[in-house]
């Protein structure tokens, strides 16, 4: 199951890589908050964080990654 989830993630990932920047998913995920704080404790996982996370487990290089925008 969570290969599946993976392959379903980094194929979103693909899918958001290809689009025009005009489009708002790839707005939104290149976006950043300009203000506002968070709570204590450990920081919730962003999106760009579970790209990451999933292609190290696929032993995909992220430097290779022609996604290098994310932090």
């Amino acid at each position: 199951m969570t290969d599946f989830m993976f392959r379903k993630n980094l194929r979103w990932t693909g899918h958001l890589n290809r689009m025009s920047p005009d489009r708002l998913p790839k707005q939104i995920l290149y976006s950043q908050l300009s203000s506002g704080h968070r709570k204590r404790g450990r920081p919730r996982l962003q999106f760009k964080d579970t790209i990451k996370r999933n292609l190290k487990l696929r032993d995909i290089k992220t430097d290779s990654w022609t996604f290098n925008s994310i932090q």
